[in-house]
């Protein structure tokens, strides 16, 4: 069987940098972030460790990974021979486990010098937050709202929907929200000049006047 204990050449090829092709894009404070999705992540761990293998720190009733009491998952991930801890969230297990693993290869040098750049727009981010209040939206005589039906609507649906469907991020209204600046729980509270942001952020298919 093949040696695959935690060499050096095992520790720098963990840390090697993505190509780009399998780099990301995902908005966050205000800024477009990169970031390597689960397939690129879990590749890289076959690449250097076949035998690589994760597990939860709890098992629910039905033998399926437990979340913590806040929706986090924490695991163990081992990679040639050496355990370390990670977590993740997300509105389901299969965004949970994934997040999880991105986060505990992470802890092992993969795309370290990505979530290095995450870490600083969040510091950033927080400080902002302390010296300026919440955006609200303007008095609704001053609101344009989208209309779901108009041209440029329907170019943002489907920006949204192929962009998603590449992997840039898992729930569109979270998007438009780190877009935005502020919470959105429908497409339907934007108003035209949001819109026109999130379709800038995004590959559109088609434009809208």
């Amino acid at each position: 069987m093949a040696d695959h204990s935690m060499t050096p050449e095992a520790a720098t090829a963990l840390r090697k940098p993505f190509p780009p092709e399998s780099v990301g894009k995902l908005p966050k404070g205000g800024t477009m972030l990169d970031y390597v999705g689960h397939a690129a992540v879990t590749d890289r761990l076959l690449t250097v460790d076949p035998d690589w293998t994760w597990e939860p720190f709890a098992l629910g009733a039905d033998g399926l990974p437990a979340p913590d009491r806040e929706g986090n998952l924490w695991i163990r991930l081992t990679v040639c021979g050496v355990t370390r801890i990670g977590v993740g969230d997300g509105k389901n297990a299969k965004e949970r486990i994934g997040d999880a693993l991105r986060n505990a290869s992470m802890r092992f040098g993969v795309a370290l010098d990505l979530w290095a750049k995450e870490n600083l727009v969040e510091f950033a981010q927080a400080a902002q937050h302390q010296q300026r209040p919440e955006p609200t939206m303007p008095p609704d005589a001053h609101v344009v709202y989208l209309n779901p039906q108009s041209k440029l609507a329907k170019a943002m649906y489907a920006s949204l929907r192929d962009a998603e469907t590449a992997g840039h991020f898992t729930d569109a209204k979270a998007f438009m929200s780190e877009v935005v600046g502020r919470t959105i729980t429908s497409s339907k509270e934007l108003t035209e000049d949001e819109a026109r942001r999130v379709l800038d952020h995004l590959p559109a298919k088609a434009s809208a006047s």
